[in-house]
């Protein structure tokens, strides 16, 4: 049967009409290829290349499915431990006015250092006489804290009797001895442990009683019976603990190290270049440390474990040249002996102007090297000098004496300073030049030649550890006996001073403790995945309980060790790894992690599921309007074709609407052996149905062409 041809629409390359026919009632192969006129139809590979719709629903939801059974493993493998920690207590600390304790002064008086009451009065013992004069003590100290609108409060309480194991570690007594000085204002001083005005030491390192440590107020005979000796000593009493026991802890100077438990101490003796010459081959370090500094380190020991090492360098050359410049030497005399003489000059005075001329010239000293400002900043050359000798967290502090090469001897300093010449590296050091002289080619320092170098170094030793000095109204501790010579040594510390630095220091760890528990709270509410376990718990718990007890202490040490657990605590727990490992991980991390994990398999999915609930929706409608009677609209047909029986209005059966879009893959490739049949072969976007295409069993034939049709 022939058919009329259709012409083509305007714009299509080619248009084909697709007929049914019936096809020869055969056996078919399941295995062999489905054939049409000796060609293979696009239903084959579409069915081998695209599953069904129910297979690729169940493919599209096995992803999700997959995902869902190993959500509770990812869960279980991801969970952290995640205790509470005390944050209302936190919160109470961070309120909470800092910490001062509160200490007790003993005071105390010889039966003797007090005059006897005249005839026909009651006499009063040594107890009585302390309690009139420490009222009167403390009336006068809380005078001084509201006069000229000073702020302070007064934090000790006056006690006047206590011995043994539970006495006070503040003790303030006075003394009648001979050898006090006979003139107004009374000189009180510290006792140290060598022997005192109190005579022959005692146990424990007491002179005649008085402990180490006792502020002791000195009364010559000849000042007893003094009539105003009660307003001397209460002045003297007052003005010694407003100097010893402040109201408030001196602040911490920038050049002083942050306080640690452990403090290593590293003495270095550097040779410029050996090579040259008259250098230091040795040094009587230990001598010069036992005599030196072993009075300052012993006192320290509750608050400080310092740990002592030396070394010597024997090429430790600098890192820039001095300059080579005339030096005055500014000798006392030669200043007088100068400023008398251009007194005269400008008197008018006869060759006084030529005298002052030539003083002047004597006063210049030959050249010398000049290390300038600057010069000191670079002077330690960290590259060439090996200045430690090993590897520890623990701060160093590190005093340097440093011995010129012969060709820059001398070396001074610039700016003005004490003969040798010496400056402060802030939380560093500290640095003082020696310039032996020339006429060994090797020396050794005995602690004789070391004296004038290490006093230096025990006044830079002060600074960076931030200790009180001794106060203007408290005066050095005299030797026994007045003929005999000062030491010229300074002193080491006493009780004082001691619970000065622990009142220093407290403060500094409390609020260093304070700050980093209110820190740890924030991260742990901020990063709601960080990590507190026990150990971290614990730690913090730790820290809070010994913060809350610091304000229940009257002892400065016992309240420093408690705030020095709780810093050591607390930052135990911020530095534990279980809390870094979140602390610089926050949530924009966890996207950069699991986006290149899940992004590219979710896209598919998401896209094929999408375009299985479109084609859901549509054969939803398409149902709906056949049940309400609407047929669907049929394409285009050629009107001549025949429309072969049990085909669905508009010529597509199911199975064939199904298989539609695998054709334009076989039009495209079978191009070539469709053009050699006879065959329209168009593109996919250019393919109109323009009658039926199927038969019942859903295979399609190809019409032949116009060119290949015979004349109607």
């Amino acid at each position: 049967m022939s058919s009329s041809a259709v012409p083509p629409e305007s714009g299509r390359i080619a248009v084909a009409e697709v007929a049914t026919t019936a096809s020869p009632a055969t056996p078919a192969d399941p295995k062999s290829p489905r054939t049409t006129g000796g060609i293979q139809t696009p239903l084959d590979p579409t069915r081998i290349v695209n599953p069904s719709r129910r297979r690729r629903v169940l493919i599209l939801l096995s992803f999700p499915l997959f995902f869902l059974l190993g959500v509770p493993f990812w869960w279980w493998s991801t969970s952290i431990e995640r205790l509470s920690l005390p944050v209302e207590r936190i919160a109470a600390l961070e309120s909470a006015p800092v910490t001062t304790v509160r200490s007790t002064i003993l005071l105390t008086s010889a039966p003797d250092a007090y005059p006897p009451p005249p005839p026909g009065v009651p006499s009063y013992g040594p107890r009585q006489v302390c309690e009139a004069l420490g009222d009167s003590v403390i009336k006068s100290t809380e005078a001084y804290y509201k006069q000229g609108g000073r702020l302070g409060t007064r934090w000790w309480d006056m006690v006047y009797e206590g011995g043994g194991r539970d006495a006070p570690a503040l003790h303030v007594h006075l003394l009648r001895s001979e050898y006090a000085s006979t003139d107004f204002p009374l000189k009180p001083y510290v006792q140290t442990p060598h022997l005192g005005l109190a005579g022959i030491p005692g146990p424990g390192g007491a002179a005649g009683g008085v402990k180490a440590g006792t502020l002791v107020i000195p009364i010559h005979p000849k000042q007893v019976g003094d009539r105003y000796l009660r307003e001397h000593l209460k002045l003297a009493i007052t003005d010694s603990i407003l100097g010893l026991y402040p109201s408030e802890p001196p602040e911490i100077p920038l050049r002083a190290i942050k306080y640690s438990p452990n403090v290593t101490l590293s003495f270095v003796l550097l040779n410029e270049d050996a090579a040259e010459g008259e250098y230091v081959q040795g040094w009587d370090i230990e001598a010069a440390i036992r005599e030196h500094f072993t009075p300052h380190l012993e006192p320290l020991r509750p608050i400080f474990n310092f740990t002592i090492e030396s070394q010597m360098l024997y090429h430790a050359p600098l890192s820039f040249e001095p300059t080579w410049t005339d030096v005055a030497s500014q000798g006392e005399d030669v200043k007088l002996q100068i400023e008398s003489a251009l007194g005269e000059a400008e008197k008018g005075k006869e060759g006084a102007e030529e005298v002052a001329k030539a003083l002047i010239e004597e006063d210049k000293r030959e050249k010398a090297w000049m290390v300038d400002e600057e010069m000191m900043k670079v002077f330690v050359n960290s590259e060439r000098w090996t200045l430690d000798s090993g590897i520890s967290q623990n701060p160093v502090l590190r005093f340097l004496l440093f011995i010129p090469s012969p060709s820059h001897r001398p070396l001074l300093l610039s700016a003005p300073s004490s003969s040798p010449p010496s400056f402060l590296l802030p939380q560093f050091g500290s640095v003082v030049i020696l310039n032996p002289p020339s006429s060994a080619p090797t020396y050794h320092l005995t602690p004789p030649a070391l004296k004038s170098s290490f006093h230096l170094f025990t006044s830079h030793l002060y600074s960076l550890l931030a200790l009180p000095g001794t106060p203007p109204k408290v005066y050095p501790c005299p030797p026994p006996d007045p003929r005999m010579e000062p030491s010229g040594l300074r002193d080491g510390l006493n009780r004082w001073q001691l619970e000065s630095v622990a009142r220093q220091r407290m403060r500094e760890n409390e609020d260093e403790a304070r700050k980093t528990l209110v820190g740890i709270g924030r991260l742990v509410k901020k990063i709601k995945e960080m990590q507190v376990g026990e150990e971290v718990r614990g730690r913090v718990v730790g820290a809070v309980d010994r913060l809350e007890k610091m304000a229940k202490t009257r002892d400065p040490l016992e309240a420093f060790v408690l705030s020095r657990d709780a810093v050591a605590l607390a930052n135990e727990a911020f530095f534990h790894p279980s809390m870094m490992g979140l602390l610089y991980f926050p949530n924009e991390h966890k996207f950069a992690v699991y986006t290149p994990l899940f992004a590219p398999i979710a896209v598919p999915i998401l896209v094929g599921m999408l375009k299985e609930l479109v084609a859901w929706v549509r054969r939803r409608k398409l149902r709906a309007k056949r049940r309400a009677g609407q047929p669907a609209q049929p394409a285009p047909t050629d009107p001549t074709a025949e429309e072969p029986a049990g085909m669905e209005p508009g010529g597509l059966t199911h199975s064939a609407a199904d298989k539609l879009a695998g054709i334009g893959a076989y039009v495209s490739e079978s191009s070539e052996e469709g053009s050699a049949r006879g065959v329209d072969v168009v593109g996919l976007a250019d393919l109109v149905i323009v009658g039926p295409a199927t038969d019942r069993r859903g295979t399609l034939r190809a019409r032949p062409s116009r060119a290949a049709q015979p004349a109607s």
